[in-house]
């Protein structure tokens, strides 16, 4: 695995519009995860740039070309991509590429779910506080993620990682692509605190206030 995949998305965000090569960039995080604070740090301590690819050599200075529609094709404007989008596009490959997958689908019957959604809200409508069925998802997966531990891990080329915690990510969009804040201990948290967590952890996402971390 390369460097870059024990960094945070913010921290890989950063590196990729500063330039600094995550390869070399020591992660001062838990189990060597990069963060924001060593991005910082090697921005400002003069950490080595990522390589920029060379140039081809060109004998004569080229006018650009005109852009040319093919025939049959129908109009459309180009919108040059930012650099946020190049990074969840890249991570996204090399998550396809590189991490087992195994695929199982299966159809569910939920009417009990909803009913105990519905019924909890009532009860708890006093308090402020309104489930989504996300919530009960969340709170779900992460009971099965604790009596099953062999799903609670992740791969790498030297071992597999079984994780002593249960932390669940949820995919949130945001207006630059996508971002995955995290529930962490979720097993252990009643649901009022997670719909709670998991509002304020969405809210953030959206306003880019989200920690490294």
């Amino acid at each position: 695995c390369s460097s870059d995949l024990f960094a945070s998305p913010l921290s890989r965000r950063l590196a990729a519009i500063a330039g600094i090569d995550l390869a070399r960039v020591n992660g001062s995080g838990p189990g060597g995860r990069i963060v924001k604070a060593d991005i910082e740090a090697a921005i400002t301590g003069g950490a080595p740039r990522a390589a920029a690819p060379a140039a081809a050599p060109q004998a004569k200075a080229a006018s650009p070309a005109p852009h040319v529609e093919m025939p049959g094709m129908p109009a459309y404007d180009e919108l040059p991509n930012n650099n946020v989008r190049k990074v969840v596009a890249r991570r996204l490959t090399e998550s396809k590429q590189q991490a087992p997958h195994f695929y199982l689908s299966l159809d569910c019957e939920i009417d009990a779910l909803l009913k105990l959604r519905a019924d909890l809200n009532t009860r708890a409508e006093k308090e402020g506080v309104k489930l989504s069925v996300n919530d009960l998802v969340i709170k779900a997966a992460a009971i099965a993620l604790r009596k099953v531990p062999a799903a609670n891990a992740s791969y790498t080329e030297a071992a597999i990682r079984r994780y002593k915690t249960v932390d669940i990510s949820v995919a949130v969009a945001i207006p630059d692509g996508l971002i995955t804040p995290i529930v962490r201990n979720a097993d252990t948290k009643g649901l009022a605190t997670i719909s709670a967590e998991m509002k304020d952890l969405a809210t953030r996402a959206r306003s880019g206030k989200l920690k490294p971390e």
